[in-house]
């Protein structure tokens, strides 16, 4: 036990000092990926890296996808206050040899984030056929401002996944990371990587690293070449299974050049198809519930942010 502890750290310390090499100075391009994904996960403040045992482990902790049994597609959709727009979707197969252990598993996933409907506004230059300056369409005399045209801001990050287990107690998983982002008439992109390690400490405790957006560098199409380096992330977390029904989970998340936050939430299932969550995610509450129906579930969560309240919906199937 204090070996595998002992090697998580050095890990974690190995690559927070790799990022200095990939990144002169982190900013904050790519802040939806911080956003996380799932409605269960967020419905318990984010704390979700060393629970991972669902397809959304792809995003919070690759390593996890090597525990599913069966394979699981999941999907979220959310409208967020300032017109803001967010989607996810992902598919893990469960693969097996002939013999039919199984090896490994393989995910494909996909976050897109963004904004539509922003006016593209100009000067106006003479009196003649001048362009709506207002939404109905209409020119009003004097204005001299008006709306050419409407664009969209937005972000995408696709991303294969692939985890397996290393040994009797520990599992790891890595993913492969292409990132754009369009903007008007402008676009940058990137490769990335993450990585993720779980390790089953007994029946009840499981510890989980997880280091994300590794090496990530937006290139700008523009004259001036601009780059926007991506910050890497390093979240650790703990969860506990206190009954049956019962689990509680806990993360430390890391974000390059800002201070470490605390991720904390809980799940209670009431019955074998019907569960409710409570957490905090660095102070703001989250709430979440879900339900099953078969091979599906229904999940839900409210989080008290800062742009405003978020309602998320997603579900996931096994096959």
């Amino acid at each position: 036990m204090k070996k595998v502890l002992k090697t998580l750290f050095l890990v974690a310390l190995s690559v927070g000092t790799m990022s200095t090499a990939f990144a002169e100075s982190a900013g904050q391009a790519g802040a939806y990926l911080k956003m996380g994904v799932g409605a269960r996960a967020l419905g318990m403040g984010s704390a979700f890296t060393a629970l991972a045992d669902d397809s959304t482990a792809a995003f919070w902790n690759p390593a996890g996808l090597a525990r599913l049994e069966q394979s699981e597609a999941s999907f979220m959709h959310a409208d967020l206050t300032m017109d803001r727009e967010y989607n996810f979707f992902n598919y893990a197969h469960v693969l097996k040899d002939k013999s039919g252990k199984k090896t490994g598993v393989a995910a494909l996933s996909h976050v897109s984030f963004g904004v539509d409907g922003i006016p593209e506004t100009r000067m106006a230059t003479n009196d003649a056929d001048k362009p709506a300056t207002r939404p109905d369409g209409t020119y009003t005399a004097g204005e001299n401002v008006y709306i050419f045209s409407y664009f969209k801001d937005a972000e995408k990050n696709t991303f294969g996944s692939y985890a397996r287990k290393l040994s009797d107690k520990l599992y790891g998983g890595v993913n492969l990371k292409y990132l754009k982002h369009e903007l008007f008439t402008n676009s940058a992109s990137t490769w990335g990587l993450d990585f993720g390690l779980l390790y089953e400490a007994n029946q009840k405790t499981t510890l989980g690293l997880s280091v994300r957006d590794i090496g990530e560098t937006l290139d700008w199409n523009t004259a001036s070449g601009h780059e926007d380096d991506v910050p890497l992330t390093t979240t650790f977390g703990v969860a506990y299974k206190a009954r049956t029904n019962l689990t509680l989970a806990a993360d430390i998340n890391k974000v390059e050049d800002m201070d470490a936050k605390l991720f904390a939430g809980a799940e209670w299932w009431l019955q074998d198809y019907a569960a409710l969550r409570l957490g905090s995610k660095d102070g703001d509450l989250t709430l979440g519930a879900s339900f099953k129906l078969d091979t599906w579930q229904f999940d839900y969560s409210y989080a008290d942010e800062t742009l405003g309240d978020a309602h998320r919906i997603s579900a996931s199937k096994k096959f």
